[in-house]
């Protein structure tokens, strides 16, 4: 397709702008992705690139029972009671629809695999079940030709690895299976990049595939074109202005726009006016600042769940590096305190809502500590601290903390001794019986996914008693927003009398999640987005036939 022939327009190069860019171009529109940033992929790349799916093609062929009554059943306990009906409509439109958006980019060349062992996030709510996730098999970068260039950390040189392995090689040094699996997986890395391959895993992966069926199809890309305002035509988004290089140009889209460009976690004025924070530490890309929000926003799209963001636990590694906390939580050996020296939940449970708890507890305002035993960092590999540079320069800004004591620790992390020796005397009881009876940690399937099995009696608790004792400052972080503009069940943005805007959709998140203020399961962000980058590029494929 030449670059100046397009009916439609796409705002954003992740999971939800590819995807919907595809499906538009099989629904017989001609689209057009614009991109702010100067590479593709979003924060799609970034990502861990797994996909909640319930009921996909994967589970039918492995036989594993899973039926649309249980996933509505678990998708609206989630979403709740005090849902209404439009809410409840576009959670269901995701059940429909994800599977069949999968089923599509199958057919278009989407390699799937499966992550049959999953459990969802929340193992209390009825419905809940395991290997609903789906992610891209790993892919050759050599197949998009120059395109690879581009791509948003094609730089990035590591194995290309499947989601079932981060905590396997994360637990590589506990025994000779697991380390011999890490030992292959780095072995075919580097054989693989030897014979001149660039294997992609994860997010990358994701969107490499994606982008192969975009160039297959002809569908033109534009990088460093930033939306700056929506052309509205007799009440109808007819098209969009854009910025390049310093000049303005305006883009005729008849058939209508796709916002997919992320939320506005980077936008610290947005931030402020509708959640009211002050401070934030998110794992979003730079360029994640609200450019399509805000555009919407002026031509009179309602918004929804604004207050909220996908909650991510992160150690903080420098004044504006994160790290993510997944094993770091779960595994034996560590536990969080407030800034009193207090633990106030199970550190094991979903991101989602140990982030929110967190925030809600004041780790925001105050620092809240991951104490960690002095085995527990050698025991397991973690993406920073296991990094001696990263570890030295943690210590160095005040970011981790080490000691021969815990009144020691206590002292440098400026908390009360007393009160975090009796915090890690009653802890290491707990590890000893094997059951947290404060806040049952490692009690459910979902707790004990992320620890180690090979720790007895409980794989998630580990006495911490083993000098040097370490502290790392750990934030209430975030993946990004998951509200936004306000969609309906076709991803048509809404205005502030729930009407839609003729010719305008959204999907990712800089729309509202269909999920509420909910994370279902693994994969439940790329998952929406790529869903409803489907539904509202097949609905504005219908309505401009």
């Amino acid at each position: 397709m030449a670059e100046d022939i397009f009916d439609f327009i796409v705002v954003g190069s992740g999971a939800a702008g590819l995807v919907g860019a595809i499906a538009a171009s099989r629904c017989g529109l001609r689209p057009l992705i614009i991109e702010k940033a100067d590479i593709w992929g979003g924060t799609t790349a970034t990502s861990g690139g797994v996909l909640w799916v319930p009921q996909n093609d994967l589970m039918v062929a492995d036989g594993d029972p899973d039926t649309a009554e249980e996933a509505r059943a678990y998708l609206h306990a989630l979403v709740g009671e005090e849902a209404d009906d439009r809410a409840i409509a576009r959670a269901d439109m995701f059940l429909q629809e994800a599977p069949l958006m999968a089923r599509m980019l199958a057919e278009e060349g989407v390699h799937w695999i499966r992550n049959d062992d999953h459990p969802d996030y929340y193992p209390d709510q009825p419905g809940w079940g395991r290997g609903r996730t789906i992610e891209s098999a790993p892919y050759d970068g050599r197949k998009i030709g120059k395109r690879f260039a581009d791509m948003r950390l094609a730089e990035l040189d590591v194995p290309a690895i499947v989601s079932g392995q981060f905590g396997t090689l994360t637990r590589a040094k506990t025994s000779l299976g697991l380390f011999a699996e890490a030992a292959r997986t780095v072995v075919g890395h580097k054989i693989r990049t030897w014979l001149k391959q660039k294997p992609l895993g994860n997010g990358r992966a994701l969107t490499a595939s994606l982008m192969e069926i975009a160039m297959k199809r002809a569908i033109p890309l534009r990088l460093s074109t930033r939306l700056v305002d929506l052309i509205v035509e007799d009440g109808a988004v007819k098209g969009v202005v854009v910025e390049s290089g310093g000049q303005r140009e305006r883009l005729h889209a008849p058939a209508g726009v796709l916002l997919a460009a992320g939320g506005f976690a980077r936008n610290a004025a947005l931030r402020k006016e509708l959640q009211g924070r002050d401070s934030f530490w998110t794992n979003a890309i730079p360029e994640d600042e609200g450019d399509a929000f805000i555009a919407a926003r002026a031509i009179g799209a309602a918004t929804d769940l604004t207050d909220d963001c996908w909650w991510m636990p992160s150690i903080q590694v420098g004044p504006d590096q994160n790290g993510l906390a997944l094993g770091l939580r779960a595994l034996p050996g560590s536990l969080i305190v407030d800034e009193t020296g207090r633990r106030y939940m199970d550190e094991a449970r979903c991101y989602m809502v140990t982030g929110k708890t967190m925030y809600e507890h004041g780790a925001a305002d105050k620092r809240h500590w991951l104490i960690m035993d002095g085995k527990y960092l050698n025991r397991y590999i973690f993406t920073e601290l296991s990094q001696q540079s990263i570890r030295e320069q943690m210590l160095a800004q005040g970011y981790l903390v080490q000691a021969p004591t815990i009144a020691g620790l206590a002292e440098r992390c400026g908390l009360d001794p007393a009160i975090l020796t009796a915090t890690l005397d009653r802890f290491n009881g707990f590890a000893r019986s094997g059951h947290d009876a404060d806040f049952g940690r490692g009690d459910t399937e979902y707790d004990r996914y992320w620890a180690d099995p090979r720790h007895h009696p409980n794989p998630s608790l580990g006495e911490i008693r083993n000098a040097p004792f370490w502290a790392a400052v750990i934030r209430p972080g975030d993946l990004g927003c998951n509200g936004g503009v306000k969609t309906d069940l076709h991803g048509r943005v809404l205005n502030a009398a729930d009407r839609p805007i003729t010719g305008l959709y959204a999907a990712g998140n800089g729309s509202a999640s269909p999920f509420g203020k909910s994370y279902p399961g693994a994969g439940a962000t790329i998952a929406a987005a790529a869903t409803y980058g489907y539904i509202a590029a097949c609905h504005a494929g219908r309505a401009n036939r």
